[in-house]
């Protein structure tokens, strides 16, 4: 897989409530951690059994260095992520509640150029999918339609929506949206509507709500959550792997959001054993 978009470092700290009671508070834990819709989700191909290659901008400075080497300790291709010489990395801190909620404050870097000049023509000839966000239109107009040409899979994460991410939507062959996304675009109905006729396949995860998509509703798995963060992005790297492992879009869905399910659970990107567990036990509640 190649996944091209936004890769932050994430400081991530576990706190008793949020907003604190007092101005000063102690954290219970804290660590750094890969964050961003792209990087998290090749993070995931990776666990669960696939290779994936990142196609992002950093800076030149010590957070760019850190983010790089953590991607490249889990297994991620980082040839093709590009250090920016006078760039900021981006980053955000993250206060994660003990129910598993999160509350994000992300800063999304300076002096990252838009021009996408510098990716690989023929990055897409090594590709059985690409998986991309909304945050580099550049660099994703250009990686889909070439990917396009080759008649590869093509799942654009969207939770904006925006005339801009509308025309990525029509390079896709495949959209996840979020509840903000249906916020934005009237509702969920009329949400999966417009992704249809941009001309690819929908899907709008609702959280605790379940899974929308085309044809039907998925329903979620209740857990204790540790942490929500990067869900989502676990779910849509999960899903391209399955459509690069043949799987209909439906079945696709459903390991995806095991995989997103376990995250939320462990509080960390599973590994595919974790998943493949928890499909089998979804499947055997389901059918006694």
């Amino acid at each position: 897989m190649i996944a091209l978009g936004y890769a932050c470092l994430d400081h991530r700290f576990w706190v008793e409530q949020f907003p604190p009671a007092r101005p000063r508070t102690r954290a219970t834990s804290h660590r750094t951690a890969i964050g961003g819709p792209a990087a998290v989700g090749a993070v995931a191909v990776v666990r669960l059994g696939g290779a994936a290659s990142l196609v992002a901008r950093v800076g030149d400075d010590m957070e760019g260095a850190r983010l790089a080497a953590l991607l490249g300790q889990e297994g991620v291709d980082v040839g093709h992520v590009r250090a920016f010489t006078g760039a900021q990395t981006p980053a955000s801190a993250i206060l994660v509640t003990p129910d598993g909620d999160r509350h994000i404050f992300a800063h999304h870097g300076e002096g990252l150029p838009e021009a996408d000049d510098w990716v690989a023509p023929d990055l897409v000839e090594r590709a059985d999918v690409v998986l991309l966000d909304h945050t580099w239109p550049a660099g994703a107009t250009g990686l889909a339609e070439r990917a396009r040409r080759r008649g590869l899979p093509v799942v654009l994460d969207l939770h904006r929506a925006t005339e801009t991410a509308w025309r990525l939507a029509s390079l896709a062959t495949h959209v996840i949206g979020d509840q903000e996304l249906a916020a934005g675009g009237g509702g969920v109905e009329r949400t999966l509507a417009a992704i249809r006729r941009a001309g690819a396949w929908g899907a709008v995860t609702l959280g605790a709500a379940g899974i929308a998509f085309d044809g039907g509703h998925m329903a979620a798995a209740l857990v204790q959550a540790r942490d929500t963060t990067g869900a989502g992005d676990v779910l849509h790297g999960a899903f391209a792997l399955g459509l690069a492992e043949g799987r209909s879009e439906s079945e696709a869905l459903g390991f995806a959001s095991a995989a997103a399910t376990e995250h939320c659970r462990q509080g960390a990107v599973p590994r595919r054993a974790d998943v493949d567990r928890a499909v089998g036990v979804r499947a055997s509640t389901e059918t006694t």
